[in-house]
C-alpha cells in the first residue's frame, strides 16, 4: 500500500481548509467591526475592509487560534458527511449566519457572541419575530435553496474524502481530542498556554474582545468555569461565624423595626424595559419632556439612578440581581446571563419572594426567554402569566403602532391579579412595550440636538414617543394602587439604555450610559399601616432594592437581609458596569465618583468580604448556607 498519495491528499484538504479557515475568520470579523470599525482597533483606521484583513495578516497572534479552531471544525464535518463540497457548503452558511449575528447583536447591544447568548437558541423562534422581515424572508429563501443543494451535492457529488472507515474513524477521534482543550480555554489548566499563543482575553467587554481576539475565540473566552473567584477566607468555619454575627445583627436591626411581614400587603417590582431618562444622555436636547408625571413621582418619594449592568440588553441580569440580591459584577466577567448559566444554584430561600405568600409573575411576551420558566420554577414562583402560558395576560392591547403590548395593558395585568386575601404578595412586571424595535407613529417629541452625527433621529423620536405612553400608563396605574384599601409598595426602574444612542462615548461616559431612573413608592395605605421612610440614594445598586423596601417599610430582617442592609448603609454603592476577572469590585460614591476595593475602609471591607462570602457559597461553593437559619422567612 503506497501512503503517499493519501498523505498529498490530507495535505491537500488541509490547505484548502486553511484557507477556507481564512476567509470565514474574515468575514466574521467584518461582522463584528462593521458597526464601529474604529472600535477596540487601536490605530487601525476606520476601513472595515482593512481593518478586517489586518486581523486575519499580521496584527495578532491570536487570530492563528481562530483559524485552527475552524479548520477543526471543518475536519469533524468533513469526517461525519465524508463529501467535501458538503464541508464547503456548510461552512459558508455557518459563517453567514455568524456575521448577521454578531453584526445585529453589536448593532442593537454592544455584546458580540458569548455562550451566555447562545442559550437564547432556545428562543429561536421569538428570536426570529424581532428581526426585520425583509431578513428573516431572504433568511428563509437561501436556507431552502441551501438544503436542496446539500442535498443534490450528497447524492451526486464524487469528491469523497475517505475510502477507509477505520481511517476516517481515526481521523474523528483525533479531531475531537484536538478540540476539546479549546473549550476549557480560561480554565487554570489551559489559560497559560493560551496566553502564550497570543489569546488575551478581553471577557468584561465582549465586544473588545472579539475584536482583539477573533469572533470565534471570544465566544470560547467567555465560557464560564467558576462563577466567582473563591474568597481566600471561605470555609465551613467561616461561614458558620458569618451566620452568627448576621443572626445577631437582624435583632439589632429588628429592634427599630415595627412590622414582621407583608400579610395583607403586596409588593410590586416592576421593570420597565429600556427606559432611561432623556436627561441622563449627554448630548442630546429635545423638544419637551415625555417623562413629566415620572419626573413628579421621583420628586416626591424615594428615587435616584440605578446603576445598571447593562448596555442595550443584559434584561435578565438586572433581574437577576433585583430578585436575589446578589450582584453580577461579583461574578466572573464571564458571567453574563445567570438565569443560563447559573440556573442550579438559584434557590428560593435566597430570594425576596421567600419572604410572600402568593408569588407571581407577569411578562406581556413570551416566556421562553432567559430560562426563566425553570428559573421561577427554582425561586417558587406560583406563576408565571405570559402570551403563551397555560392562562395567558388578559390585557394585550398595543399603543400607538407599537410592536409590543402597551404599559398601559402590562399595568392592567397587575391590578387584575392584586390579592384580595388575607395573605402576602409578591408581583414581579417585566413590561415589553420599549423592547426594540421602536416602531410609534407619533412625533410629539423632537430631537434638536445633535444635528451632525449618524444618530438615526426617526428611532429616537419613536422611543421618546414610547416614553410619553408610559408615563402617562404610569401615573394612571399609581392612581389606581392609591385607590386601594390593601397596603401596596412599588419598586420601579429602567433596566438598561436602549442601544440607539450612537453619539455617546460608552467609555468616557460610561456612567451616564449605565445610568437609569428608579423610584420606591408606597400607596397612601401602606404608608398608613407601614410607616416610611426615606431611602433615595442618588445612585443605588439594584441589588440594594429589597433591603431599601424593607427599611422604607420598617420590616423586620432575616440574617441575609441584615447583611444586605449592612451593605446598603455602610458601603459605597458597587459599580456594575466594571469588571474584574480576579474578583474585585469598584465603588461609586453618590457624586459617582469611582472608589477601588483596596480604598474601603477596614469595616467596609470586612462588609464586602462577607458579602462575597455568601454569594460565593451560594453559588460555587458547597452550600453551607441553605444548612442554617440564614435564609428564612420572617415570622
Amino acid at each position: 500500500m503506497n501512503i503517499y498519495p493519501r498523505i498529498l491528499k490530507f495535505l491537500k484538504i488541509n490547505f484548502l481548509f486553511l484557507w477556507l479557515s481564512l476567509i470565514s475568520l474574515y468575514v466574521i470579523q467584518i461582522g463584528v467591526m462593521l458597526s464601529d470599525p474604529s472600535s477596540g482597533t487601536g490605530d487601525w483606521g476606520n476601513d472595515v475592509w482593512v481593518n478586517g484583513l489586518q486581523f486575519v495578516v499580521n496584527e495578532t497572534t491570536s487570530a492563528g487560534i481562530n483559524v485552527i479552531i475552524l479548520m477543526l471544525i471543518l475536519w469533524i464535518l468533513t469526517i461525519i458527511s465524508n463529501r467535501i463540497p458538503v464541508t464547503i457548503i456548510l461552512a459558508t452558511v455557518m459563517t453567514s449566519i455568524s456575521t448577521i449575528a454578531e453584526y445585529q447583536l453589536i448593532n442593537t447591544r454592544e455584546e458580540a457572541i458569548t455562550e451566555a447568548s447562545l442559550h437564547e437558541i432556545t428562543a429561536l423562534g421569538d428570536l426570529i419575530g424581532m428581526l426585520d422581515i425583509k431578513l428573516i424572508v431572504a433568511s428563509v429563501v437561501v436556507l431552502f435553496f441551501t438544503c436542496v443543494l446539500l442535498i443534490i451535492v450528497y447524492r451526486k457529488s464524487k469528491w469523497i474524502a475517505f475510502q477507509s472507515i477505520r481511517w476516517r474513524a481515526v481521523l474523528f477521534v483525533l479531531s475531537i481530542i484536538c478540540i476539546l482543550p479549546f473549550f476549557s480555554i480560561n480554565s487554570d489548566r489551559y489559560e497559560k498556554t493560551f496566553n502564550k499563543l497570543g489569546d488575551e482575553p478581553i471577557v468584561w467587554n465582549s465586544l473588545f474582545d472579539a475584536v482583539s481576539n477573533g469572533g470565534i475565540l471570544a465566544v470560547l473566552n467567555s465560557r464560564t468555569t467558576d462563577a466567582m473567584v473563591e474568597p481566600k477566607s471561605y470555609s465551613e468555619q467561616a461561614i458558620q461565624k458569618l451566620v452568627t454575627k448576621y443572626s445577631k445583627l437582624s435583632l439589632t436591626i429588628n429592634q427599630t423595626r415595627q412590622n414582621t411581614n407583608f400579610k395583607n400587603q403586596t409588593v410590586i417590582y416592576t421593570l420597565s424595559e429600556s427606559l432611561t431618562k432623556p436627561s441622563y444622555v449627554p448630548g442630546l436636547t429635545i423638544s419637551d419632556d415625555p417623562l413629566p408625571n415620572i419626573d413628579n413621582i421621583m420628586d416626591n418619594t424615594s428615587s435616584g439612578h440605578m446603576v445598571s449592568s447593562g448596555y442595550g440588553g443584559g434584561t435578565a441580569g438586572i433581574e437577576y440581581s433585583t430578585l436575589t440580591g446578589f450582584n453580577i459584577t461579583s461574578y466572573k466577567p464571564t458571567v453574563t446571563m445567570p438565569y443560563s448559566q447559573l440556573t442550579g444554584s438559584i434557590n428560593k430561600k435566597t430570594t425576596i419572594a421567600n419572604q410572600f405568600d402568593n408569588k407571581i409573575v407577569i411578562h406581556p411576551f413570551v416566556g421562553s426567554f432567559y430560562n426563566r420558566r425553570a428559573v421561577y420554577n427554582s425561586m417558587g414562583m406560583n406563576y408565571f402569566y405570559t402570551t403563551d402560558s397555560t392562562q395567558t395576560v388578559k390585557y394585550q392591547n398595543k399603543i400607538g403602532g407599537g410592536a409590543f403590548i402597551s404599559d398601559e395593558s402590562a399595568y392592567k395585568n397587575v391590578l387584575s391579579k392584586i390579592s384580595k386575601k388575607n395573605n402576602s404578595q409578591f408581583i414581579q412586571l417585566l413590561t415589553m412595550q420599549n423592547h426594540t424595535p421602536w416602531t410609534f407613529e407619533g412625533r410629539d417629541y423632537n430631537m434638536i440636538e445633535p444635528t451632525n452625527s449618524n444618530a438615526d433621529e426617526n428611532t429616537i423620536e419613536s422611543y421618546l414617543q414610547g416614553l410619553h405612553y408610559t408615563d402617562e400608563a404610569t401615573q394612571t396605574f399609581l392612581d389606581k394602587l392609591n385607590e386601594l384599601s390593601r397596603p401596596i409598595t412599588l419598586v420601579w426602574y429602567g433596566d438598561h439604555w436602549p442601544g440607539i444612542f450612537n453619539f455617546v462615548n460608552t467609555t468616557t461616559d460610561a456612567l451616564s450610559a449605565h445610568s437609569t431612573p428608579y423610584f420606591i413608592w408606597q400607596n397612601d395605605a401602606a404608608k398608613k399601616a407601614n410607616g416610611t421612610v426615606n431611602v433615595s440614594a442618588n445612585y443605588a445598586d439594584p441589588s440594594d432594592f429589597t433591603a431599601m423596601m424593607m427599611k422604607m417599610n420598617g420590616m423586620k430582617v432575616d440574617a441575609y437581609w441584615a447583611l444586605k442592609t449592612e451593605m446598603l448603609e455602610k458601603v459605597p454603592t458597587i459599580n456594575n458596569y466594571t469588571r474584574d476577572d480576579k474578583g474585585k469590585l469598584t465603588f461609586l460614591d453618590q457624586q459617582g465618583n469611582k472608589i477601588d476595593e483596596k480604598s474601603l475602609t477596614k469595616d467596609q471591607q470586612e462588609i464586602v468580604n462577607d458579602f462575597k462570602l455568601v454569594q460565593y457559597d451560594i453559588t460555587t461553593g458547597k452550600s453551607y448556607l441553605l444548612k442554617t437559619n440564614f435564609f428564612q422567612k420572617v415570622k
